[in-house]
């Protein structure tokens, strides 16, 4: 649930750092009707690893998992400035991380992109960037 519920929470945030015009949702619309996108995709829980010993079921665990947040721009024939704008919104994600509330998730100790990828090509409906932003969380849960 650390995960998830840290998941939320950057998205809360990110909704209140985003430009005006941009449009911001938890999931991919599967619709490229906008030309200024940033949206949540694919969570993992990639370490669960025990912390310490105590008696009884609830175990302390350190948690480390991954969030990917993509953002998509679409500028009509011009690939430079589709890419400078999907730049940007790659700084949008990066101060929600910085800038989120780590007491509002109970056991988040760590959030911060780890690292991103950029494609960009131009198409008949313009030019287009991309960009995934891998989120990694890091968290303690009993």
């Amino acid at each position: 649930m650390l995960i998830f519920d840290a998941k939320v929470a950057l998205f809360q945030k990110l909704k209140t750092l985003v430009p005006a015009g941009v449009q911001c949702t938890f999931a991919e619309t599967g619709k490229a009707d906008r030309r200024l996108q940033v949206w949540l995709g694919a969570t993992s829980d990639d370490e669960l690893v025990p912390t310490g010993m105590r008696a009884g079921p609830a175990k302390p665990t350190a948690v480390t998992g991954y969030v990917e947040a993509h953002a998509l721009v679409i500028s009509p024939g011009d690939p430079i400035a589709a890419e400078r704008a999907v730049y940007g919104l790659r700084e949008h994600i990066t101060e929600a991380c910085r800038s989120l509330d780590r007491a509002s998730v109970p056991g988040l100790i760590d959030i911060r992109p780890e690292s991103s990828e950029t494609e960009t090509a131009e198409n008949t409906d313009g030019a287009y960037a991309a960009i995934t932003v891998r989120v990694k969380i890091r968290g303690r849960v009993t």
